[in-house]
């Protein structure tokens, strides 16, 4: 199940919509907002992705699986995620509707589909697969795997991906023996992204813009983490109380505005929010508990932020158009619009 309280060590849900992005992506026609997740069945997660409030399920309802990231693209939607085999082994995988297709890791260890974009007809997924000492970042073109280097000893994840003018963007980070760098890897180019006298840095979505690589994500500054985003390697902090830990799950950029959504912490519980270059919006949820807004589509200069929120009793996902929120179907049991993961 989800652990809520995890939401700042997030992974990216990567949802394309309309014109929430400017920066030209796929040639094929981009409509309706597909947003990835899971629902319960009361026993195991359930893959799913949401077209306004419809939900679609994609796993078995036998095996645990989460959807990371979805795109509807033609009238089709793709969807990344993972699912658990019947030996227990997390496989990577994305789904043309309901059709699963299984993406290759070392074939023996844990591997994670995180992100999903489909340009001129090819799917291509992000993630990382283990070689069993270590995490591999990765991309995937259709079902081959390009392998992306971190520091070549420690672990590194890529956790969105985007493609523009042919060429594949992917965000992520790796470690070097003592802290997280940010990075972004244009094909198999690595560029690191500064973070001052900060440590242990997050990437968790990207996005390309009139040639500019846009990335966000978060970094520990000696007391807490801050929430940012980087327009190529310049990093603009973001928000919070001032005080505690805060979290930007994704970026959109549109009119040549940069929009962030995530999370911050007040003091008592996390509130949803979402930041228009640098002023914040919170996001209703139910005044108590744990929400974070994990992704954001913009259109016509309003924002939608996708995302869930713990009402006391179980997690919901729901959508926010302003501060308007609209909750999700999920049945009885729980469900979130997700980028952090724990199959049970």
């Amino acid at each position: 199940m989800l652990n809520l309280k995890s939401f700042l060590l997030a992974l990216v849900v990567f949802i394309i919509a309309g014109c929430g992005n400017d920066g030209g992506g796929s040639t094929a026609s981009v409509s309706e907002t597909v947003a990835a997740g899971y629902n319960s069945n009361g026993t195991t997660d359930v893959a799913c992705y949401w077209v306004g409030t419809t939900r679609t399920d994609l796993g078995d309802g036998t095996h645990s699986s989460m959807a990371l990231a979805a795109q509807k693209v033609n009238g089709t939607v793709y969807t990344a995620g993972v699912y658990k085999n019947d030996a227990g082994v997390t496989i990577p995988c994305y789904w043309v509707g309901t059709t699963k297709i299984d993406l290759a890791g070392d074939g023996t260890h844990t591997a994670v589909a995180t992100g999903i974009f489909v340009a001129n007809g090819t799917v291509y997924t992000s993630g990382y697969y283990n070689d069993g000492t270590k995490d591999i970042p990765c991309y995937w073109t259709g079902t081959t795997r390009t392998d992306l280097a971190g520091d070549g000893t420690h672990r590194a994840d890529a956790s969105a991906i985007y493609v523009a003018n042919g060429t594949v963007y992917t965000a992520g980070f790796y470690y070097n023996g003592t802290t997280n760098i940010s990075c972004y890897w244009a094909g198999t180019t690595k560029t690191d992204l500064p973070v001052g006298t900060g440590t242990s840095a997050l990437v968790t979505a990207i996005t390309v813009s009139g040639g500019t690589v846009y990335t966000a994500g978060s970094y520990y500054d000696g007391t807490k983490r801050v929430p940012c985003y980087w327009a190529g390697t310049t990093k603009t902090d973001l928000p919070g109380d001032g005080t505690n830990e805060a979290s930007a799950a994704s970026i959109a950029v549109s009119g040549g505005t940069v929009y962030t959504s995530g999370s911050y912490y007040n003091g008592t519980t996390s509130i949803p929010c979402f930041w228009t270059g640098t002023t914040k919006t919170d996001l209703a949820n139910d005044g108590t508990h744990e929400a974070a807004a994990e992704v954001i589509t913009v259109s016509g200069g309003t924002a939608t932020a996708y995302g869930f929120y713990d009402n006391g009793t179980v997690t919901r996902p729901c959508s926010w158009t302003g501060a308007t929120r609209t909750d999700l179907g999920i049945g009885t049991y729980e469900g979130a619009i997700v980028s952090i993961f724990t199959l049970k």
